[in-house]
């Protein structure tokens, strides 16, 4: 019998000893040890941590494994009543999981512990402490903690308002002084010339903005004449194994957004990426009581972290982003919307894009597509929209080595190039173009993701008009933002970026504010027969440069969104061009929408309520997730474990 039991002994060394340190000791806290050697093994095979491939399979939870680390340790487990004492530097703070303690209601810690990676194995290897002034707490309590007592200087720096803050240009700054009198001189001159000589003012006006017109139409005809790219990224052949995938970010910006909570969730769980190498991050703000409930109720998986923005302003989606890249553990970022649901490939997609390519493309963009355009006329043309951007256009310049305007979701960057920029601005309402623009002046550049993120559109006028003059009053921030230098702007993005950037931004804008006043003046013009007689020369130059324009114009207008249609094999879209007219119409009131919050609510973020349509296909609930990533609601006693 002694003889049984001392091999029994020796055996269990041995499975000891061939197991990583991290997983070793649980065999003495109850998990099994062929568990726990797949777990290994698939550490071993993938590059993942033996920790986290051990949660991916279920084998143990956060909180259990350190619970189990505490007891190894012979110290005390913290679950809720700890603080944090604030200070240090933020990120290495967080990465070592060690930081001193402060005073709480149940006594005081001189130091709180929750390490990671190689910290963790060191601990476990030094042998039990028995202290009671250390003890014990999981990464994410840790991380709360750590947000907590810093709070006021995580705000400043997510609102960029630090120091490296203070002196990058941003939409909170104010116009610089020769944008104010360029800006005065335009408004004293066309005041002028409207009362001296009207019809000559406007026709001068008309010969001024053509240039910017005619950039903005050539643009989106050569990108419709662009021969569609052989969409080899389709195929398997682009695959990587997962020993070679990094570690993937996915930030998910949530503000009173319970309506789209469940489907999210499964839209996440359906990602075809290996859990181990996920790093999911739900980002709210700290007054929305009813996330943080509904949230409250799940068990999420290691991999899913819930970030509470400390209160400040601006409150912005931004400023949350902003701390999720701080924060962020993958070497690549992407952000998806609440009611998005990606294609389950796209981060492996995403990642093979970015192993392949040079260390200047830093980021990619998905297409966005609206998935209920059967529900009514609005959700219809907003699909064909979105079928003449993200089929046509975004490919279309992006395959020239043009810069475009990000789509806020859905988009792929990699960390290092996000952090050298300094992120996101976050006083800027349509951040992704100011963006885009600001990696381009860093000398990087984007590129086009053949994957589909299925989106919700608005389904009613009222909720479109505040999307879209959101979208719009940021594509005025952005336009003050970058030409308060032109000569550093045309220094740094290059003459093609400057131009397409003018064209797309400023054309965007003055396309759609001066639509009405334009209609309204050409068919006085017409109405007094000034547009076939003109009464001197340089209205019938200026009147025959406009007409030209205006005919191209007309082509640009439908020539994008019909080959979207085609491109997306959705040839009903097709039946909507001849309304588009009165879609722009729409886009005109939401521009003068924009165009009084500039100076009226300039930082107002005018938030899309989610969960409306009633048409959408959700995400595959039946399907067990490919990446072993389950997000599920915990049996009824076990609501309050997280």
């Amino acid at each position: 019998m002694g003889g049984a039991g001392a091999n029994e002994a020796e055996d269990a060394e041995r499975r000891d000893f061939a197991l990583p340190v991290e997983l070793a000791f649980l065999q003495r806290h109850g998990l099994s040890p062929s568990g726990l050697s797949a777990a290994a093994t698939r550490a071993t095979r993938n590059g993942t941590s033996p920790l986290r491939e051990a949660y991916a399979l279920r084998l143990i939870d956060e909180d259990r494994y350190y619970r189990a680390f505490a007891a190894e340790l012979a110290l005390p487990f913290c679950e809720n009543a700890f603080a944090l004492a604030a200070g240090g530097e933020y990120e290495a703070v967080l990465r070592a999981g060690i930081a001193p303690g402060a005073s709480s209601q149940t006594g005081h810690y001189r130091f709180i512990l929750a390490p990671q990676e190689a910290g963790l194995r060191r601990m476990i290897e030094a042998g039990p402490r028995a202290r009671d002034d250390v003890a014990v707490t999981t990464p994410r309590r840790f991380a709360k903690a750590l947000r907590l007592a810093n709070a006021s200087d995580v705000a400043l720096h997510a609102a960029n308002l630090d120091e490296a803050g203070l002196v990058r240009d941003s939409a909170r700054l104010k116009a610089s002084r020769g944008q104010k009198i360029a800006a005065g001189v335009a408004v004293a001159a066309a005041a002028l010339g409207g009362v001296l000589a009207p019809l000559e003012a406007f026709f001068t006006l008309a010969l001024l903005l053509c240039p910017v017109f005619l950039g903005l139409i050539l643009l989106r005809l050569a990108a419709s004449i662009e021969p569609e790219a052989e969409d080899l990224w389709r195929t398997q052949r682009w695959r990587l194994d997962d020993a070679r995938l990094p570690v993937y970010t996915v930030a998910i910006p949530l503000y009173r957004e319970e309506a789209v909570l469940d489907q999210m969730l499964r839209g996440l769980a359906a990602l075809d990426y290996p859990a181990a190498k996920l790093d999911i991050r739900l980002l709210i703000e700290a007054d929305d009581d009813g996330m943080r409930a509904a949230l409250a109720r799940l068990r999420l998986p290691a991999h899913v972290t819930v970030a509470v923005m400390p209160p400040g302003q601006p409150r912005t989606k931004p400023r949350a982003l902003n701390l999720a890249l701080r924060e962020a553990r993958g070497t690549l970022f992407t952000i998806f919307d609440a009611e998005d649901i990606p294609d389950p490939q796209q981060l492996r997609l995403a990642a093979a894009r970015f192993q392949r390519a040079p260390a200047e493309l830093a980021c990619l963009q998905a297409r966005l597509v609206i998935d209920h355009a059967e529900e009514g006329l609005l959700p219809a043309l907003f699909a064909l929209e979105y079928a003449s951007l993200f089929e046509v256009l975004n490919p279309g310049l992006l395959t020239a080595g043009l810069p475009i305007m990000l789509g806020g979701t859905s988009n792929h960057f990699r960390t290092q190039a996000l952090r050298a920029v300094g992120g996101w601005d976050a006083w800027n309402v349509t951040e992704d173009a100011d963006l885009g623009l600001r990696l381009v002046r860093a000398g990087y550049r984007m590129g086009d993701l053949p994957s589909d993120t299925r989106e919700e559109a608005p389904v009613s006028i009222k909720a479109w008009l505040r999307q879209r003059s959101r979208w719009i009053k940021g594509y005025m921030q952005t336009a003050m933002t970058h030409s308060r230098a032109p000569l550093t702007l045309l220094r740094e993005a290059g003459p093609a970026a400057t131009i397409t950037f003018t064209s797309l931004i400023i054309g965007t804008i003055v396309t759609a504010l001066g639509f009405p006043i334009f209609a309204l003046a050409t068919i006085a013009a017409y109405w007094e027969g000034s547009v076939f007689s003109p009464p001197t020369p340089f209205v019938t130059l200026t009147s025959a440069f406009a007409t030209t324009v205006w005919l191209l114009g007309a082509v640009a207008l439908f020539a994008p969104p019909a080959v979207g249609a085609i491109r997306r094999r959705d040839p009903g879209l097709l039946l909507l061009l001849p309304i588009l007219p009165l879609y722009y119409g729409l886009v005109s009131i939401a521009a003068w929408m924009a165009f009084y919050e500039f100076f009226a609510r300039r930082f107002a973020w005018n938030k899309t309520e989610h969960g409306l349509a009633r048409r959408r296909q959700a995400p595959g609930a039946s399907e067990e997730p490919r990446s072993g990533a389950a997000i599920r609601p915990p049996p009824a006693p076990a609501a309050a474990r997280y």
